[in-house]
C-alpha cells in the first residue's frame, strides 16, 4: 500500500505480538471489554414465519457466511441495531454488521458495544485481521469465552468512522471490478459450452445438408450422421470392492471419487486418490473411458470426465467404454450436452444405471469427421480456457488487493483520515454516518 497512501507520523509498540506496531493515539483492548458478547438463542417457532409481514417484522439470522442470510423472520428482536453477528459455527469467525433489531440462532455470536463505536470498522477488522479458527472446537465451534480475549487495535470514533467510510467506497469498486470480471467468465463459458454443443450436433460444414433426427434435445443433424443408440457406442461397468481402509493418497492406481473429476472440462487435473499396486492386483482396472457420477446430488453437477490411466472407480461413481464406433471425446461432450441430471431417475434418491443411457440416440459422424470436431474443440476450449485463465487471475489478484488494503487501513498502515469521497459518491450519500 506504500506510494498510494502515507503512514501516520508516529507508531508505538502495541504490545500484542500478532498486530505489532500500531499508531501512537490508537489503543487496543480485548472484544470483551469493547463488547457484550452473547450467543444467539432458540427461535420460538410460535412467534416465527418464513417471510417478512406486518405480524413477523424482525429477520433472523443464521451463520452463513453472507450478511444478508435469512432464516426467516419472528415477531420480537432480540437484538437492536449497531451491533455485530459473527459466526460461531460452520464459516467460523464471519462477522456482518447489523443496523436493524433481529434475532439470531444459537451459532451465531452477537457482539453490542458497551460505548460509542463504529461497528462496521469492526466488521472490516474481524474478517481481515482475526483468525478465530486457531481457538475454534475440534467441531469447528467458536465460543463466547474464546471470542472474548481477542485483543484488537483502534482509534477514536469519528476515526473509526473514517476507515470505514474510505474502506466501504475502495472496496466497492474493487467488488465492482471482480463482479465484471466474474460475469465474464460465466459469459465465457457459456460461449465455449455454445460452440461445443453446435460442432457435436451440426458439425463444422455449415453448408451440409440437415435432417430432423426426431430426437427432441437435438434437432437438425446432418444428413449423412448415424443416429446410434447407448448401448451400441459400448458397454458400461461400476466400481471394484475396495475397501475405504486400502484407500491411500500417497500413490500406486488412481482410485477415481466424484471430487477427482473436472467439473468444466473434460479430464480430471489429476488424481488425489490411490490404491498401492499390490492390492490393486486383486481388481479389475480400466483405462480409455468414460466416468461420471450415478448416484446423489453429484450427477447435477454433470461431470463427465475422459480417463486414459488404468483406474478404478469407486461406488458413487460408473465407467462406459466406448468402441469403435466412436471416440471418447466426441462421446463426452454429447454426454454433457445431454445432461446426467435429465437422463438420472429421481423418483426417489437420484441414479443412473445403463438402463437410462442404452436407449438415448446420440448424433454420431463418421471417424475421420469425429476428429476433427474434436481437434477444432480442443484448439476453441484452449482458446476460452486462455481468456477464463485471465480472468481469475485478475480476480485473485484483485481479491489480494481488497485484503491488503482492509488489513492496512484497519491496523494503521495507512493514514486515510484526509481521505475524501469523489463528489458523486457524497451527492449519493456515501459520506458515512455514525453507528
Amino acid at each position: 500500500m506504500a506510494g498510494k497512501y502515507r503512514a501516520y507520523a508516529e507508531y508505538r509498540d502495541s504490545e500484542v505480538e500478532s498486530l505489532g506496531k500500531i499508531p501512537g493515539h490508537w489503543k487496543t483492548a480485548s472484544l470483551s471489554k469493547l463488547f457484550s458478547i452473547k450467543a444467539g438463542g432458540d427461535v420460538n417457532l410460535e412467534c416465527f414465519s418464513e417471510g417478512r409481514t406486518e405480524e413477523f417484522p424482525y429477520p433472523v439470522y443464521t451463520n452463513a457466511n453472507s450478511e444478508s442470510a435469512v432464516y426467516g423472520y419472528t415477531s420480537r428482536s432480540n437484538f437492536g441495531p449497531n451491533t455485530i453477528t459473527v459466526s460461531g459455527r460452520g464459516y467460523i469467525g464471519f462477522a456482518a454488521f447489523r443496523d436493524h433489531p433481529y434475532d439470531a440462532i444459537i451459532r451465531l455470536l452477537v457482539l453490542a458495544p458497551f460505548g460509542q463505536l463504529h461497528c462496521k470498522f469492526f466488521v472490516y477488522y474481524i474478517n481481515e485481521v482475526i483468525n478465530f479458527s486457531v481457538q475454534s472446537s475440534a467441531i469447528g465451534q467458536l465460543s463466547t469465552e474464546q471470542i472474548s480475549p481477542y485483543k484488537v487495535a483502534f482509534p477514536a470514533v469519528d476515526e473509526q468512522i473514517k476507515i470505514a467510510n474510505f474502506l466501504d467506497h475502495e472496496t466497492a469498486k474493487i467488488d465492482t471490478l471482480i463482479e465484471k470480471q466474474q460475469q465474464l467468465i460465466k459469459l465465457l463459458q457459456e460461449k465455449r459450452q455454445a460452440v461445443i454443443s453446435h460442432a457435436v450436433t451440426k458439425g463444422l460444414n455449415p453448408n451440409a445438408p440437415m435432417r430432423d433426427s426426431g430426437v427432441e434435445w437435438l434437432g437438425e443433424v446432418p444428413e449423412h450422421w448415424r443416429l446410434l443408440k447407448g448401448g451400441y457406442l459400448g458397454y458400461f461397468f461400476g466400481s471394484e470392492p475396495v475397501s475405504e481402509e486400502d484407500v491411500n493418497s500417497d500413490g500406486g492406481i488412481p482410485f477415481l471419487k466424484v471430487s477427482t473429476l473436472s467439473l468444466n472440462g473434460v479430464r480430471p487435473e489429476g488424481y488425489d486418490f490411490f490404491v498401492n499396486e499390490l492390492i490393486g492386483k486383486k481388481f479389475r482396472k480400466n483405462k480409455d473411458y468414460l466416468v461420471f457420477p450415478k448416484r446423489g446430488a453429484a450427477i447435477f453437477t454433470n461431470k463427465v470426465n475422459i480417463i486414459h490411466d488404468d483406474s478404478i472407480v469407486d461406488p458413487n461413481l460408473m465407467g462406459w467404454k466406448i468402441g469403435s464406433v466412436a471416440r471418447l471425446e466426441f462421446v463426452a461432450h454429447l454426454l454433457k450436452l445431454r445432461g446426467l441430471g435429465d437422463i438420472a431417475d429421481v423418483s426417489t434418491v437420484p441414479q443412473i444405471n445403463n438402463k437410462h443411457i442404452e436407449p438415448i440416440k446420440f448424433p454420431i459422424p463418421p471417424i475421420n469427421e469425429q476428429e476433427e470436431i474434436i481437434e477444432y474443440l480442443e484448439e476453441k476450449s484452449q482458446r476460452f480456457d486462455d481468456l477464463i485463465g485471465r480472468a481469475a487471475l485478475a480476480i485473485e489478484l484483485m481479491q489480494e488487493r481488497r485484503t491488503a488494503l482492509i488489513s492496512a487501513a484497519v491496523t494503521g498502515k495507512i493514514d486515510v483520515r484526509d481521505w475524501q469521497p469523489p463528489v458523486d459518491s457524497r451527492l449519493r450519500g456515501n459520506d458515512g454516518v455514525a453507528a
